[in-house]
């Protein structure tokens, strides 16, 4: 657990980093790109949506199945190449089937990196010890968002969008390198405290049957899907507010988004994994209940950012971002802790598919839609009301949720150790 651990912890950050860089670099090019391909509000959902996250999903789990036997470092290295390529091809659509079938690529690579990342880290640190690095490994999306917002916002006024996708693409296949070079691949089952370890290979029945038995893991994936629609609504659409409704640029919005997702995001997720890590060894129900408590804090800075004048909405985002994602490192944490040894990968993949699919694919779908149905009465200020609505009632369910999960989930993690 000592320096090569945190070297290996480091550079699944900056592979994380470059996943959640290009997966959301769409987002602040929305309108140019809306303009380009003459594309709507529902359209542009689909695309930032279920485009990526339905592949995306797919292919989780048997990329998931295979880094549980096989060498999670090489599949996490090949991925890295193959989507940056994707990101790169991006820049080249001229129409929105080439744009979505890029889109659908960089869904298949990214499958790849969180299940095989958590699996590693898992083996690297021990139970009692392992929130502080799978926070770590979740403070890189809003630090991913962030480049994406800032630098891409800046690159898209300064060489446009299409020469954008190529530049942020690019560096992702010298890190691939990197991580085949310098990373090395842990011992399964190398950190746990004592005792028989279960190292069987589970077949697919018998790893879904066991998960789907665990009731604090149903409530766990459940909060997390209606968090991460609410996430992924606000983090596609946020743009689209600004400079429609406030008239700022890509570059502008950008910059007033960046520093919220960025260091708000960050310093979120790191202090909710950490409050959840230290609280989490007196009682083990902090781990779902701190996750609960920020949901609920997210929603008046939400609220605010969607009500208040352009020069104080930056503050209101800070806010959002600080507690939206909280939920990250506990949820991998308790996630990891319930899964056998070589159940880890594939229980990181199962439940990110199913809050992706229902979060991710339906959060900015739905925005969108509401948008359009919207728009012939409320002109460029349909985008607001499209926002408001869904975006609180799911992060005030998934503080129920998580508070649910809660109540089940000492008995069946002290089960399980």
């Amino acid at each position: 657990m000592g320096l090569p651990s945190w070297y290996a912890v480091a550079v699944l950050f900056l592979v994380s980093v470059f996943n959640f860089m290009d997966r959301q670099l769409l987002a602040i090019l929305l309108e140019p790109i809306k303009r380009d391909l003459g594309a709507s509000d529902t359209v542009m959902g689909l695309l930032t949506g279920f485009a990526f996250v339905l592949f995306f999903a797919l292919a989780s789990v048997p990329i998931a199945r295979a880094a549980d036997v096989r060498s999670r470092r090489n599949i996490i290295a090949g991925a890295l190449a193959f989507w940056s390529v994707m990101t790169m091809l991006s820049g080249l659509a001229t129409s929105f089937v080439q744009l979505a079938a890029a889109r659908v690529g960089l869904g298949l690579g990214e499958a790849a990196t969180s299940p095989a990342g958590q699996s590693m880290i898992s083996d690297l640190f021990s139970r009692t010890r392992r929130t502080a690095p799978l926070s770590v490994l979740a403070v890189a999306a809003p630090v991913g968002f962030m480049v994406a917002f800032v630098l891409g916002g800046y690159l898209n006024q300064a060489i446009g969008w299409r020469m954008t996708f190529v530049a942020l693409g690019a560096p992702g296949l010298l890190l691939a390198i990197i991580v085949m070079m310098t990373v090395r691949e842990p011992r399964r089952g190398g950190t746990e405290d004592g005792g028989w370890i279960d190292e069987g290979r589970y077949e697919f029945h018998d790893a879904i049957s066991y998960l789907s038995s665990l009731r604090s893991l149903r409530w766990l994936v459940a909060g997390a899907a209606l968090n991460v629609f609410a996430a992924w609504a606000a983090l596609v659409w946020s743009a689209s507010f600004l400079i429609r409704v406030h008239g700022l640029d890509t570059s502008a919005a950008g910059a007033a988004l960046g520093f919220g997702i960025g260091v708000g995001g960050a310093v979120g997720t790191f202090l909710g994994g950490l409050a959840a890590g230290y609280l989490g060894r007196r009682d083990t129900r902090w781990l779902l209940w701190i996750p609960a408590l920020t949901s609920l804090l997210a929603v008046p800075f939400l609220v605010l950012f969607l009500s208040v004048p352009v020069a104080a909405a930056p503050a209101m985002y800070f806010g959002t971002a600080l507690f939206g994602p909280s939920m990250l490192g506990p949820v991998m944490s308790v996630t990891q802790g319930l899964a056998k040894v070589r159940m880890r990968a594939l229980a990181a993949a199962l439940t990110a598919m199913a809050f992706n699919l229902f979060g991710a694919g339906l959060g900015p779908l739905t925005v969108g839609v509401l948008s359009d149905y919207l728009s012939p009465d409320f002109g460029p200020e349909s985008i607001r009301y499209a926002l408001l609505f869904p975006v609180t009632v799911a992060l005030l369910g998934a503080a129920i949720c998580f508070f649910r999960g809660a109540s089940h989930v000492r008995n069946e993690l002290n089960r399980v150790a």
